[in-house]
């Protein structure tokens, strides 16, 4: 009995201790474990951007934002503790209300003096704007100074007239709007266009006007940024910050591709492949032994043709893309929509690696087929085959 009592002491008294230990674990655990903090509140980032300005940014049905410029901002953005509210502005306002700061970032702004010493620009650019002429395929020229003399409408009071005026001897007829001005091409008031070039395929692929496509060299070519308000250096920040995560995931070229890039149908791969499949037949191949044809689709719609010419001296050779990319390029063809090469046993090849350089120098949105599996043929843009090409070219030139 005495040390059945004795045992239930001594079993009190542990738990008791227990207790009280734990009690004192407790209280240094909450001394020395701060409080949980609660998350700073979004900072709000203002958008301006010129309403009127597709496919890069405009507003769609009941005034939604959209656009390549809009869904790239939205990128950018999405992983920053930030409230962006979209302003769509005219274009002229844009610009005054960065100045003031009542708008923090903005977008598709080339880089001037003046502008240098107004806003601060990202340090990526966004998108090079081209200012090229169009026709009509009765019209197609291989060299803009060959449409010298000749009629062509732009809208007035536009940069685009101000290039036009600068390249000289053009007939030049002004217009109210882009389209407009597009539409007088259309219904042949004048034998060429001049404007920007993804606004002019926007606008020709929405009102149906017909087989229009871009001839020759650009006029001008000229870098666009997102621009921040000088007074917020944290934005400019998150811009630059949010634009090389963008690039790097390839959520870039994802954008880049719903907005530019028009779709490649089945019919037109089995097409191109086709001809691509039977210019192989006049591959000079006397070393390898192994004929390639390939063929190349042009935003004109014509499919052009080449092979492999090999030489004694390895590197003096040409692959079968690169020959009919040159067929291309000397009948005055700048502007490709897919790319295909064959093999002797029917295999989809993928560019070389110097085909993929040669490729991106007349935009990154060609489509190039190739081949992962056997028996699956896949799209890819060049610019994802080519994710880091030499592209040393400077901020603006003209012809």
């Amino acid at each position: 009995m005495h040390v059945r009592s004795a045992a239930r002491g001594k079993a009190s008294l542990i738990v008791l201790l227990s207790g009280v230990a734990l009690a004192v674990c407790i209280g240094l655990f909450c001394t020395f474990v701060p409080a949980v903090q609660a998350a700073p509140p979004p900072v709000k980032v203002i958008y301006g951007f010129d309403r009127e300005y597709p496919p890069f940014s405009f507003e769609e049905a009941q005034g939604k934002p959209v656009g390549f410029d809009v869904d790239l901002i939205q990128a950018i953005m999405q992983d920053e503790n930030v409230n962006l509210i979209m302003r769509p502005l005219s274009w002229d306002q844009v610009q005054v209300e960065l100045s003031a700061g009542n708008i923090h970032v903005s977008s598709g702004m080339a880089k001037t003096k003046q502008r240098l010493l107004l806003y601060n620009f990202a340090d990526k650019p966004s998108i090079p704007l081209q200012i090229k002429l169009f026709t009509k395929p009765a019209a197609r020229v291989g060299n803009v100074t060959m449409l010298r003399g000749q009629t062509v409408s732009v809208e007035k009071g536009s940069y685009q007239q101000h290039v036009l005026e600068e390249f000289g001897g053009l007939n030049i007829k002004l217009h109210k709007s882009k389209v407009d001005a597009l539409k007088a091409l259309y219904n042949d008031e004048v034998i060429a266009y001049g404007g920007p070039v993804q606004t002019a395929y926007y606008y020709i692929d929405k009102l149906k006007l017909g087989s229009i496509a871009a001839v020759g060299t650009p006029l001008v070519v000229s870098d666009t940024y997102f621009v921040v308000n000088r007074d917020n250096p944290k934005v400019l920040e998150m811009v630059n910050r949010g634009m090389l995560r963008v690039i790097m995931s390839g959520e870039y070229d994802r954008i880049y591709r719903k907005w530019f890039v028009p779709t490649f149908y089945p019919e037109e791969y089995q097409t191109l492949y086709t001809a691509a499949k039977n210019a192989a037949i006049n591959a000079y191949a006397p070393y390898s032994k192994y004929p390639v044809g390939a063929a190349v689709m042009t935003r004109s719609g014509r499919i052009i043709t080449g092979c492999n010419v090999e030489n004694a001296l390895m590197r003096e050779g040409h692959t079968a893309l690169r020959t009919a990319l040159l067929k291309a390029l000397s009948e005055g063809e700048y502007e490709f929509r897919a790319v295909v090469s064959v093999a002797p046993d029917g295999s989809v090849l993928a560019p070389t690696a110097a085909d993929r350089q040669f490729l991106f120098e007349f935009g990154r949105g060609t489509l190039c087929a190739v081949q992962p599996e056997k028996g699956k043929v896949e799209f890819k843009m060049v610019s994802e085959l080519l994710p880091y090409p030499f592209d040393n070219r400077p901020d603006s030139y003209q012809y």
